[in-house]
């Protein structure tokens, strides 16, 4: 079965409607530096991280990017990827259309054994169904080729390229447009295209394509694309710039293209950050707004996979620049979070979604310390078998509490204890955690 395409990133504000735009990104409201550490990218390996800037930013008449931009670097360094606003189950037949705007400054020849770019995946699988390249013609180092490949191959000389017989210059912005169609039946059915400046008012013909995959190679990644990778995998990798990403889907290429709006319909918010901390025993969610047009409601919706999300909350729209929503429950593992913006005519579309792992799976906490009597202990979710243990300074033990499954809170009374110090042991399984407390 297989899988699909189609990529984009996300804005000032990452928004779908209806499930079907599942990704934007302008970088907008980033700092300059390592795109892996804000606005719910995730850093995957070491070294280098993929950087955001400012300087000379990219801009392609008729199509929408922002004043900050992401570059990728010929080094061995981190692929930064986030997750889509929804994830798109590729076990039918679809199109998935994606679109950017990219300007290069150098890049390995398309004859050598260049590295891919930008990939769509499923963060449960290490296979990569979609994936951009970026060459030299061979020979010239100043004009630039386009590629794309699919399935688990990875022989260079698999690639789509676009001809050497087109002028694409370095340092120069153009606009991308991929499109994937993904096809459930058996074999290596799988179709993709790419455009170079494609004319956006209508839906680019197959057959005008600048580089075309058919029947392609198919990987095994299962059946759902959740996220969009930025990768740097070595000195084989391009020296480019990368902004306006677009990604979106539908059940024909037509309604995918509708969905992906390449020209950009103003937007009612414009959502310049979304975050998430946790605060003693809750997390609060933190997002700042630029634009508010006809936004009657924010949705707070969450999830334990990333994938299914339960409402939990809401908060008016009052025009405000910042607003806040506590959630109040205890996590006990990693928690993903996204706003649901209601709009007055009753449609709506999603924010990006963000994560917080909770910091009760690596430690526990005590409060009050010292304590007189009550003692609170915050710890990872209890399994089957768990254990809460009261040490006295020798390390003879003095009480032995047994706890409910999934238990992330529990209390001790020390009160009958004499004056001391403590040690409070957890057990869970194989995990075993100490922290000490002065009895008063």
């Amino acid at each position: 079965m297989k899988k699909l395409c189609s990529l984009i990133l996300a804005s000032a504000v990452a928004i779908s409607t209806n499930a079907q735009l599942v990704f934007l990104e302008n970088f907008s409201g980033f700092t300059n530096g390592n795109l892996g550490t804000q606005g719910s990218w995730v850093q995957a390996g070491s070294g280098t991280d993929v950087q955001i800037a400012t300087t000379s930013p990219l801009i392609y008449t008729g199509y929408t990017s922002g004043t900050q931009f992401a570059s990728v670097s010929p080094v061995n360094g981190t692929d930064p990827h986030k997750l889509f606003t929804a994830s798109i189950n590729t076990s039918g037949d679809l199109t998935v259309y994606m679109s950017f705007v990219v300007r290069v400054a150098a890049a390995p020849a398309s004859d050598g054994s260049p590295e891919y770019s930008v990939s769509l995946i499923n963060t449960g699988d290490p296979d990569r169904p979609l994936r951009f390249y970026i060459a030299t013609e061979p020979g010239n180092a100043n004009e630039v080729r386009f590629g794309i490949l699919t399935g688990n191959s990875t022989n260079v000389n698999n690639i789509a390229w676009t001809p050497t017989t087109a002028s694409y210059a370095t340092n120069t912005t153009f606009l991308i447009v991929i499109r994937y169609d993904n096809v459930s039946a058996g074999g290596n059915n799988d179709d993709a295209y790419l455009w170079v400046n494609p004319v956006l008012t209508t839906e680019p013909a197959t057959g005008t394509a600048n580089a075309t995959l058919l029947d392609a190679n198919e990987a095994n990644y299962g059946n759902l694309l959740n996220a969009i990778e930025l990768s740097q995998s070595s000195t084989n990798s391009p020296d480019a710039d990368y902004d306006g990403f677009r990604i979106a889907y539908g059940t024909t290429s037509a309604i995918a293209w509708t969905n992906l709006d390449p020209v950009g319909a103003p937007l009612p918010v414009q959502l310049i950050s979304f975050n998430a901390g946790e605060e003693e025993l809750s997390t609060k969610l933190v997002w700042n707004v630029a634009e508010e047009s006809g936004i009657t409601d924010y949705i707070i919706e969450k999830s334990t996979d990333g994938i299914n999300f339960t409402a939990i909350g809401s908060v008016k729209a009052t025009n405000l620049k910042t607003y806040s929503y506590t959630d109040a429950q205890a996590a006990s593992a990693n928690s993903y979070y996204r706003l649901k913006m209601m709009e007055i005519d009753g449609t709506y579309k999603y924010s990006y979604i963000i994560s917080v792992k909770s910091k009760l799976l690596t430690e526990i906490s005590l409060s009050p310390n010292p304590v007189k009597s009550m003692l609170m202990i915050q710890h990872p979710k209890a399994e089957a078998v768990a254990h809460i243990q009261i040490l006295n300074a020798t390390g003879q033990m003095v009480k032995d509490i047994r706890l409910s499954a999934n238990t992330v809170i529990s209390t001790v009374d020390l009160s009958g204890f004499t004056n001391g110090l403590y040690h409070v042991v957890f057990k869970n399984g194989s995990t075993v955690l100490i922290k000490t407390v002065l009895k008063q």
